[in-house]
This record gives structure tokens, C-alpha cells and sequence, in this order.
């Protein structure tokens, strides 16, 4: 009776730490391997993925939210191409990236600042990083800021990762390292 009770146990702690974490789906997977980027995904305050929408101000690869850190994130991948006019201009992308979703009030300002050295090559493994803060079109999202964090690595790609929120928190600096680029590269097909 014990080794059923253990048991039975054991299993909802496994279903448990299944259901506690965000589920990537394939599409959003795919690009991460072509542009050799890693998911650092949270673990802890319940995100969960949240429905991706067609979007007419921007589309976006992949998304999660926690409603206890009032936080979104949403993810742009953007493997390297090389007939792509932009992929050797990450700041050109990010820059228009930013025009393009930012209000157009005059009440609302756009910050934007260098990812420190340190944190770009040591942690992101990233050649360049911008840090963008504004507030969002209403018709790109319902929060009232967005922290754009755009990283590029040369020959793997772009990504951007957007949270949006209400109110700042100490919970926002936490998911800051939400992506890197591998060490080694893009991963190879069955690697």
C-alpha cells in the first residue's frame, strides 16, 4: 500500500513540474536552432505560452505570460539570410523595429541604451545589443510599456525580445537574460 501511495505521489510531482513550465512549440523551435539562439526559459512565477495573434502592427514568433510578475514576453527570431538587406544592420531593424511599435504621442518618450560589453559577449554571446524602452501602439499591445531587447550575433541572426508591462518591477530584471547565441554556433541538422 505504501509503494502505491509513494508512487501516486511521485506522479503528481512530475505532472506538476510539467504543467509549471511554458510549452515551446515546434515553429518557434526551428527558428531558435536556425539562428543557433538558446530559450532560457523561466521557470518559476507560472508563465505559460500565450496565444500568439496575427497582429497588424508586428507579428511574433512566440509569447508567454505570468499574471503573478504582470509581465508578457514576446519573441522575434530573425535567422541570418544572407539576401536579406538588413542582416548585416541589426541597429537599422531594431531602430524601425522600435518607430514602428512606439506611440506616436509627443507625451511619450523612446530610451534606448547599449547592452554593457560585458553582458553581450559574456552572457548573450552576442556581437551587438539596444535596449529600447517605450510605450506600445494600443494596437500592438494592451500594456502600458514595452522593454525591447534586441541581440545580434554575425552569420547566425537577430532576435528580440519584448516584455511588456504595466508597472516595473524587480521581476522584470530577472527575465532581462531571456535568450543567448550558443557558443558554438548554429546547431547542425540531427545535432
Amino acid at each position: 500500500m505504501n509503494l502505491q501511495v509513494l508512487t501516486f505521489a511521485i506522479l503528481i510531482l512530475l505532472t506538476a513540474k510539467a504543467t509549471g513550465q511554458a510549452r515551446v512549440d515546434e515553429h518557434f523551435r526551428q527558428l531558435l536552432k536556425q539562428a543557433g539562439v538558446e530559450f532560457l526559459e523561466p521557470v518559476e512565477a507560472r508563465y505559460k505560452p500565450a496565444h500568439v495573434k496575427k497582429n497588424p502592427f508586428q507579428n511574433y514568433d512566440y509569447a508567454i505570460r505570468s499574471r503573478k510578475e504582470g509581465i508578457e514576453i514576446r519573441y522575434l527570431i530573425r535567422p541570418y539570410r544572407q539576401d536579406s538587406p538588413v542582416a548585416d544592420a541589426p541597429h537599422v531593424e531594431a531602430a524601425r523595429l522600435v518607430m514602428h511599435l512606439a506611440t506616436n504621442d509627443q507625451d511619450f518618450l523612446i530610451a534606448g541604451r547599449e547592452v554593457a560589453p560585458e553582458a553581450l559577449s559574456g552572457f548573450f554571446n552576442a556581437d551587438w545589443g539596444m535596449q529600447y524602452f517605450f510605450r506600445p501602439k494600443t494596437g500592438f499591445a494592451d500594456w502600458k510599456h514595452c522593454e525591447l531587447l534586441a541581440l545580434h550575433k554575425d552569420g547566425q541572426g537577430t532576435a528580440f525580445v519584448l516584455f511588456l508591462f504595466d508597472e516595473p518591477s524587480r521581476e522584470l530584471g530577472n527575465r532581462f537574460y531571456a535568450l543567448r547565441f550558443r557558443e558554438n554556433g548554429i546547431e547542425k541538422p540531427g545535432g
